[in-house]
């Protein structure tokens, strides 16, 4: 049991080092009260420095809401002890990235193919063409998501089966899915249906049909067109996503160095709002 004593008074900012030094010399009840002091000043120690982040965040705020002075740059979500992390999974949005790789820029290097009104398959004698609504149905778990755009495929040198190829973007979306829910601890069991799910599960519905199913590229058939920052913003809003930082954004530009010294970029989502002929959304 602590207790105070007027013989002995151990200043909060004691050395722990020098404390436990002096502990043999004194005697048992002076011991105790050097003891309490050491853990009630170890104790208060956290909870002062949590109030004065507090307090200096505050008043950052508020000077620069005065237009004083701006915010430190060491004022942030970073140093708020408070702070809990919410859906902040990797990737950050759902079928951005795959096994480290982010998909945008690999689908930059693809060439797509716009199905609407072309044939079905390339082989000989084949007529039937691509409709609205048969893409709409081939597209299986994205049929709500792509019911309102025609859409592109990568194309596959030597393979003319486009109906195979909408099924393998199909797979790779649901993969995508699944991926980001198990991030967000959920299981995919309980969420197969996403279309009857919360705003939150509808958006990592959405933005990985968007991502493996691009709009018909309007201005150039042949490229692929990147979901719009809007789509991935209704994500970051709807999951309310929290990473403690400053890095939860839409927009971006990351350089990457690789291992045979040259540099990769990766940029983000096409920054515009849908619905945009200019994005996917």
């Amino acid at each position: 049991v602590c207790s105070t004593s007027p013989g002995l008074r151990v200043p909060p900012s004691a050395p722990l080092g020098a404390l436990n030094a002096d502990l043999p010399r004194l005697s048992g009840s002076m011991r105790t009260t050097a003891r309490c002091g050491v853990i009630l000043a170890l104790t208060a120690l956290p909870l002062a420095q949590a109030a004065k982040a507090r307090a200096s965040k505050a008043e950052a705020s508020e000077q620069a809401i005065k237009g004083k002075t701006h915010a430190p740059a060491s004022v942030g979500y970073t140093n708020d002890p408070l702070c809990i992390p919410n859906n902040c999974v990797n990737p950050l949005v759902p079928a951005l990235e795959e096994f480290g790789v982010n998909v945008l820029t690999e689908y930059d290097t693809r060439t797509f193919k716009c199905l609407e009104g072309s044939p079905m398959s390339e082989e000989e004698g084949s007529k039937e063409v691509f409709l609205r609504a048969d893409l709409s149905r081939a597209a299986g778990f994205c049929e709500q998501v792509v019911s309102n755009y025609s859409y592109a495929v990568p194309v596959v040198e030597g393979f003319t089966d486009y109906t195979s190829t909408i099924k393998s973007q199909m797979k790779r979306a649901v993969n995508s899915y699944v991926a980001h829910l198990v991030g967000m601890g959920k299981d995919f069991w309980d969420h197969s249906k996403p279309w009857d799910e919360s705003p939150c599960i509808q958006e990592v519905w959405k933005m990985a049909c968007l991502t493996h199913f691009p709009r018909c590229n309007e201005q150039n058939q042949a490229l692929y067109l990147r979901p719009c920052a809007s789509a991935c913003e209704g994500y970051l809003k709807e999951c309310a996503v929290n990473c403690c930082d400053e890095g939860a954004t839409c927009t971006f530009t990351h350089h990457k160095k690789l291992a045979d010294g040259t540099t990769l970029v990766d940029e983000g989502y096409a920054n515009h709002k849908a619905p945009s002929a200019s994005c996917t959304g």
